[in-house]
């Protein structure tokens, strides 16, 4: 019974979220996957520098719509970015092993009641067909990174994380947005103490603001049996 209740929940949840505008544009249904076509299409534009990369500015309609993922609780459009995330890693020719998100804060997460980068990271995870872990914690509180200078960043994350043990793991770290880089930064040392063999970044948009460090990548043979990742699923909108 609960598992029927659960499914006739998300199935509401999909066809009411389907009739809301377009968290992007505010005109057009959203439609099933929680964004209209012609805002999927203006909002992907994906670079990427070293081992990080990324779908597009954190401004014009990929903005708005990481901004209703995060604040107005539009977990809908989670599924559309995992899967266009998880397109460009494929398209990356990168091979991760396993995918964490960078964990949120618990108060954050208590506020919220759902953590937008766990969202992200299972729906690559699983578009990729690799599992997803929990594999960091925050082990001292930090303070909000937005109002932040750079450096004052960088001091407030550095030793904030600690990963479980990942022996000869190939990451892929995900999360919503990327500005200074400082908490990724933070989180790649705590996974690459942890026994990573490498660790890359993906995110689905990057702060125009301020350019982003991007620490070199942590290269070593490819673990056994690796192999070119196969999307599976439907493709993402652009």
């Amino acid at each position: 019974m609960a598992v029927l209740l659960r499914a006739f929940r998300a199935a509401r949840d999909t066809l009411l979220g389907a009739l809301l505008p377009c968290p992007a544009c505010g005109v057009r249904p959203a439609g099933a996957r929680g964004c209209c076509a012609p805002c999927r299409r203006l909002a992907v534009r994906p670079g990427r520098l070293g081992p990080t990369l990324w779908l597009g500015p954190y401004a014009g309609p990929l903005g708005r719509a990481v901004r209703a993922l995060k604040y107005r609780g539009a977990t809908r459009l989670a599924g559309w970015l995992a899967t266009a995330l998880a397109r460009e890693v494929a398209a990356a020719s990168w091979h991760p092993t396993v995918v964490c998100a960078v964990p949120l804060h618990p108060a954050r997460h208590r506020e919220r009641g759902y953590d937008q980068a766990l969202l992200l990271a299972r729906g690559a995870a699983a578009a990729l067909g690799v599992p997803c872990r929990s594999l960091l914690a925050r082990v001292r509180p930090t303070r909000p990174q937005a109002r932040l200078s750079r450096a004052a960043r960088m001091s407030n994350v550095t030793g904030a994380f600690v990963a479980a043990p990942v022996p000869g793991a190939v990451v892929l770290l995900v999360d919503d947005v990327l500005t200074t880089g400082a908490t990724t930064a933070a989180c790649r040392d705590a996974l690459l103490a942890a026994g990573a063999l490498e660790v890359r970044v993906a995110v689905i948009a990057r702060s125009e603001r301020s350019s982003v460090p991007v620490p070199p990548a942590r290269h070593g043979p490819p673990p056994s049996g690796a192999h070119a990742p196969k999307l599976r699923g439907r493709r993402a909108g652009r």
